[in-house]
């Protein structure tokens, strides 16, 4: 008998693996690290149980909601808030996708310099405008790569990927024979006291670097379709996902703490995974130039293969999801490769502007990286507010919406919804609003020199989003008097 949904191919394994894959990010850990410490471990427990599993429940219900359609943001808002936030919606997973950039570029060079020279080259007076003239020509270069069309980009992707996978997986799997086999003392003591968070506006901020980690729901949840077993077996192996993913996020905080004391990576952005690769490793006898060398080339192939991948797949499918017209012709149009050519010509001017204006303002390398850093994680909340305001539309206004899949009752689902509104809102404001302290400082002369001016970073954090979503709200509205539709 002829199996009644012919894609049922993926098994619990499988879909745990792939979940897996798309969500851990090992140098997260580092970074969030840096800010808090051992209080990392609590927060990634959090972003687990209580933002990662019932997104990704949610998901697959606008993914069983949107059955006939091979599903995406624009196509789970639209059933719901209508063609005017969904076209808003996919344009914030768009522009979010510059804001990445921001951070991507500069990181990339930063592990090509170690693998080449086994040291950063960028530290030193001018080193923050030289990374960021840089980024620009890499940015370009890649824009150029993808405008061709080059083939052989996504091979180099894969293996840099599982590279880097492995690579996190063989830290915590080394940190652990550390202290269990070869019986050392970790460089962090662990206690409660300092394993608690402290509730302050740097832990709040860094919540919103914790749940970009744990993000990527939204690339999951549309395999529901394709799970041996149906929404059963999909419920039970995102489960066993979200305890596999939350664990090794916990054990990878503890393997830092493991492996060196905090005050070591305390506002190291530059380096600091390469103080922690060095430190664990040289217990082990192998040479820091090593180290180095190795840790930066398996991290600068995986930047390239991220920026091959997403200097060009985020625009092809954001301008082939949304209404034809909106943008006019000319931005749209495409080259023989099926490459928007002049969409990523403009997405290379915008990108050199967001990298060029905070590199002006701030002269200490580290304190460029972190604002990068949380103007990234920020934004890319954005896109997940839409989403969740789009559920609570699902289960409020159209819960008879047919569908093979609910996340609970009516009523669990709301209230999961506003829940997850609700942190998302806070960690958003927390994130872009820079800390009171620095305001004060700012405004007494004290603040620290290389330190980024706070009221700069809210002004840029700020008019970033109003001016793209901006854009956005005015090219729909010219939109719809052009083609007489009703304003909604």
């Amino acid at each position: 008998m002829e199996n009644k949904n012919s894609r049922e191919r993926l098994g619990v394994a499988s879909l745990v693996m792939m979940t897996f894959s798309a969500v851990f990010a090992f140098p997260s850990i580092i970074n969030n690290s840096i800010e808090i410490g051992l209080a990392t471990i609590p927060a990634y427990i959090f972003a687990s149980i209580f933002y990662f599993l019932p997104f990704i429940l949610m998901i697959a219900e606008f993914a069983s909601a949107n059955s006939d359609k091979e599903s995406g943001v624009h196509s789970w808002l639209e059933c719901v808030l209508g063609p005017k936030w969904a076209f808003l919606g996919a344009w914030s997973y768009f522009f979010v996708n510059l804001f990445f950039f921001c951070s991507l570029l500069p990181n990339t060079l930063i592990y090509g310099s170690y693998a080449i020279m086994g040291r950063n080259v960028f530290e030193g007076a001018n080193g923050t405008k030289i990374i960021a003239v840089l980024s620009v020509i890499l940015f370009w270069l890649a824009t150029y790569v993808c405008i061709k069309g080059v083939g052989w980009i996504s091979k180099v992707t894969d293996i840099a990927g599982a590279a880097r996978f492995i690579m996190g997986i063989v830290f915590i799997l080394l940190a652990f024979v550390l202290v269990m086999g070869l019986k050392e003392q970790p460089a962090q003591e662990f206690t409660v006291d300092t394993i608690m968070p402290k509730f302050n506006w740097t832990f709040f901020m860094v919540m919103a670097w914790v749940l970009q980690a744990v993000g990527g729901g939204e690339s999951i949840g549309v395999y529901i379709k394709d799970v041996k077993g149906g929404n059963k077996t999909f419920v039970k192996t995102m489960v066993i996902s979200t305890l596999v993913i939350g664990v090794m996020y916990v054990l990878g905080a503890v393997a830092v703490g493991i492996a060196v004391p905090h005050e070591m990576i305390a506002g190291n952005y530059s380096n600091a995974i390469f103080v922690v690769f060095q430190e664990l490793l040289a217990k082990f006898g192998i040479p820091a130039g090593v180290t180095f060398r190795l840790v930066g080339l398996i991290l600068f192939l995986g930047g390239l293969g991220s920026l091959a991948l997403w200097t060009a797949a985020p625009v092809k499918i954001f301008f082939s999801e949304i209404p034809e017209g909106v943008f006019g012709k000319w931005l749209v149009k495409t080259n023989h490769e099926g490459n928007p050519t002049n969409a990523l010509i403009v997405q290379g001017i915008v990108v050199t502007i967001l990298v060029a204006i905070p590199a002006l303002g701030i002269g200490n390398m580290d304190s460029f990286l972190q604002m990068l850093l949380n103007m990234t994680a920020a934004t890319s909340l954005l896109p997940v507010l839409f989403l969740v305001i789009a559920y609570i539309g699902l289960r409020l206004k159209k819960d008879d919406m047919p569908r093979d899949y609910k996340f609970g009752n009516r009523v669990v689902g709301i209230i999961a919804g506003f829940f997850l509104l609700a942190v998302f809102s806070f960690v958003f404001f927390m994130s872009t609003v820079p800390d009171p302290a620095l305001m004060k400082q700012a405004l007494d002369g004290t603040l620290p020199a290389g330190v980024a001016n706070p009221f700069g970073s809210l002004v840029y954090n700020v008019l970033g989003v109003v001016i793209f979503v901006g854009i956005a709200w005015l090219a729909w509205n010219h939109y719809e008097k052009k083609n007489g539709l009703k304003r909604k």
